[in-house]
């Protein structure tokens, strides 16, 4: 298993340093386990804010190459900026972005960087601004040269030559996602059933909590289905009820079941929106994808 990293202080001292120089930064560690791809380390970024994560590369008693996974929302027209700064103890780095679709196609690599401010080495990567053509959730790896990537995050190279700390920063996000709660036909005791050849609508009751009033969604910002990004809204109730006893008026809203696009194997649904102030959130639910009934 791989050791937690221990964050120097000069790496804290450089994440300070480029807070003070880029704007907000939200720095967070580096958390276990994050590889193979489908298992990154999820991260939440903010308006006109920098995502600053502190982490290691560390292939000891490893029997593959030790890969940083990292993912993040994005929207259509964000151009973001990845730059890896501070690495420790001769760490040659690389950049991996891959695309927001689940085959993980490969977008764009780096391995080397001209030296910029917060770097320690040429062999810092850094990913110029690149704008990102499509809305969804996008991953990183972080890596040490050669370890190159196929799409879908298979390795072509298991040569590993170095080990060390490194700062990650990833700048240009326009806004938060915010998570919510959500239940996907309420009233149902055991897991909701969902039957994907069903005629019909599925309900979804987005849930109220101290900061999310359900009741200001947009109701026609809302997507719901195996992805989030399905357009399969129907309608949402014209007001408000509390479904789950919480005192606060929750929000019931209905989607297409054949176009929500579950298959047999899914487990949960993913209902995806804004607000009327133009926040986005994202909510997910259990369910149990079950085969079409015979007819007698």
């Amino acid at each position: 298993m791989k050791k937690q990293p221990i964050v120097h202080l000069t790496l804290m001292a450089a994440a300070l340093a480029l807070s003070s120089l880029t704007g907000t930064a939200l720095g967070v560690s580096e958390a276990e386990p994050n590889q193979p791809i489908q298992s990154p380390h999820p991260l939440v970024g903010g308006t006109g804010s920098n995502i600053v994560v502190n982490g290691a590369i560390a292939h000891y008693g490893l029997s593959m190459p030790d890969v940083d996974f990292y993912s993040f929302e994005a929207q259509e027209g964000d151009v973001i900026t990845l730059n890896i700064e501070g690495t420790t103890n001769g760490l040659d780095a690389s950049l991996t972005l891959f695309g927001p679709e689940s085959t993980y196609p490969v977008l764009i690599f780096s391995s080397d960087a001209t030296l910029d401010s917060g770097s320690t080495t040429e062999a810092d990567p850094r990913i110029d601004p690149i704008r990102l053509n499509a809305p969804g959730r996008y991953t990183i790896a972080v890596s040490s040269f050669p370890v190159f990537f196929r799409a879908g995050g298979t390795m072509t190279s298991t040569r590993t030559l170095s080990s060390g700390e490194y700062t990650l920063v990833i700048s240009g996000l326009t806004s938060t996602v915010q998570y919510v709660n959500i239940d996907i036909k309420p009233g149902s005791v055991e897991l909701a059933p969902i039957n994907p050849k069903a005629k019909g609508v599925i309900p979804v009751a987005l849930l109220s909590s101290n900061g999310f009033n359900a009741l200001d969604v947009d109701a026609s910002t809302l997507t719901f289905g195996s992805t989030g990004h399905e357009r399969s809204y129907q309608r949402c109730a014209k007001s408000g009820e509390d479904v789950n006893g919480d005192g606060r008026p929750d929000l019931v809203c209905h989607f297409d079941n054949e176009l929500a696009g579950f298959r047999r194997g899914d487990s949960a649904g993913v209902v995806k929106g804004k607000t009327k102030g133009g926040k986005l959130f994202e909510g997910r639910g259990d369910l149990k994808v079950v085969p079409e009934k015979r007819s007698d």
